[in-house]
């Protein structure tokens, strides 16, 4: 082969080489902008899907709010309702206690005036002594029977109060703040009721309710039954409308 030959094909392979290379290369980067395109599209998808979560969350959130907002206005209205009837039932019941002392005075009066009719009989007609005395007598057995109708009204003024008093205290319903959530660990179908991963050091009191949810299912509402620092036992009521499982979100 001729020196012009040899120069002729070292200057294609080089050609080869470079056109090898420069593939190689262009292979190379767009291996990495897929895998860069995929990676992004991963994490726009998790994103999309935590800010779903984030939404659920805050719309059950704002349930239970409205709902506790609801049970704190229904009790006050309820305790001042009952207030308003104590305060009748006690005023009522001053009013009979005064009317019964009264009628214990002029009761004592009118056995005095029966005591002095008895005694003092000079100057004074058969006829008029012994009008004088019934009269006496039928006042009082009225103020008597008047006392007995007066003792029974306190008597039962003050059981209305004693029963308002009562009513008062069992209308007051446990307050669980707002905020607090957890999950349902265990459900027994038999008895009803389920475990919770919260309890007193969260806010959790017995006899509160949290509401069940799943993603954005309103499923029921739990009643606190006994509860220690970090989780509660609660039963499921009545109107639950979904099968709460393990892994149920509960929110107050």
């Amino acid at each position: 082969m001729s020196q012009l030959g040899k120069i002729f094909l070292w200057i294609a392979f080089a050609g080869l080489l470079a056109s090898l290379g420069a593939g190689y290369f262009l292979i190379t980067q767009k291996n990495d902008i897929n895998t860069k395109l995929a990676t992004e599209s991963q994490s726009k998808a998790s994103a999309v899907q935590e800010a779903a979560k984030q939404k659920a969350l805050a719309q059950a959130a704002a349930l239970a709010q409205a709902d506790a907002e609801k049970k704190l206005a229904d009790q006050k209205a309820t305790v001042d309702d009952l207030n308003t009837q104590l305060k009748t039932a006690n005023d009522k019941a001053d009013t009979a206690a005064k009317a019964l002392t009264q009628a214990q005075t002029d009761g004592a009066q009118a056995a005095s005036d029966l005591a002095a009719i008895k005694k003092d009989l000079n100057g004074k007609s058969v006829a008029d002594i012994l009008a004088a005395e019934s009269k006496a007598e039928a006042d009082l057995q009225s103020n008597l029977s008047e006392q007995k109708i007066l003792t029974d009204q306190v008597q039962a003024a003050q059981g209305q109060i004693d029963q308002l008093k009562k009513d008062i205290n069992a209308s007051k319903i446990p307050f669980i703040p707002p905020g607090v959530s957890g999950k349902v660990t265990f459900v027994n179908r038999t008895w009803n009721f389920v475990v919770l991963d919260v309890g007193l050091s969260n806010g959790v009191v017995p006899n509160g309710q949290l509401i069940v949810y799943r993603k954005n299912a309103f499923l029921g509402k739990v009643k606190i039954t006994t509860a220690d620092a970090n989780s509660s036992v609660a039963d499921i009521l009545p109107d639950a409308k979904g099968d709460i499982q393990v892994g149920d979100y509960v929110l107050n």
